[in-house]
């Protein structure tokens, strides 16, 4: 039991850290928005006071050319930039929802690798190893569906194999993780030919 309760605390500990850096990608994003609303402020206020400057040119006889390509020039600038910021800023929460959506994809597939051992082949049928071996474990074997009752040795001797190999194979962190009603790869060791 304390065994249990310990091993749920240690695989929490990754999911806290995850949330933390999730939170503090929500609060640059939040950050962000903050930014851009001042923004659309500041380029809403520059134009109104262009606008301003348009009304009180307008009853003069004519305004000068200079007078209208300068406003032109400052409008330019200010959709200029605006363009540019606009720009940045889509690129920074393009970036942060990458972040998000990849720790997001981290977290749902991590349980999902330790949960479910791979099998090779169809029951009972040869079949090879994916990933090469850190020991000198057979890379042939059959593929076997655990029956209630069964234990690592009992299969390991049924199958004329070794535990440790069945546990490398299968990836189990010890022989209570065996379940029932799973498919596991049993490598055995190849007969040399007669």
């Amino acid at each position: 039991m304390r065994l249990g309760l310990a091993f749920l605390l240690m695989s929490l500990t990754p999911l806290w850290a995850q949330s933390n850096q999730v939170a503090g990608m929500q609060q640059d994003i939040a950050d962000l928005k903050t930014e851009v609303e001042k923004l659309k402020l500041e380029n809403q206020d520059l134009r109104e006071s262009s606008s301003r400057q348009r009304a009180s040119a307008a009853p003069a006889s004519s305004p000068s050319e200079a007078n209208a390509k300068q406003r032109k020039e400052v409008l330019d600038e200010v959709d200029r930039r605006l363009k540019i910021q606009t720009k940045e800023v889509n690129a920074a929460l393009a970036e942060l929802t990458r972040q998000v959506n990849a720790t997001l994809t981290k977290n749902n597939s991590t349980p999902a690798k330790t949960k479910s051992p791979a099998p090779a082949a169809t029951a009972e049928t040869p079949a090879v190893v994916e990933e090469p071996a850190t020991t000198e474990m057979p890379q042939t074997g059959v593929t076997y569906k655990v029956v209630r009752g069964d234990s690592v040795t009992r299969i390991a001797k049924k199958f004329n194999s070794k535990t440790e190999w069945i546990l490398q194979a299968n990836k189990l962190p010890n022989a209570a993780a065996l379940k029932a009603d799973v498919e596991i790869f049993v490598p055995q060791a190849e007969t040399p030919a007669q």
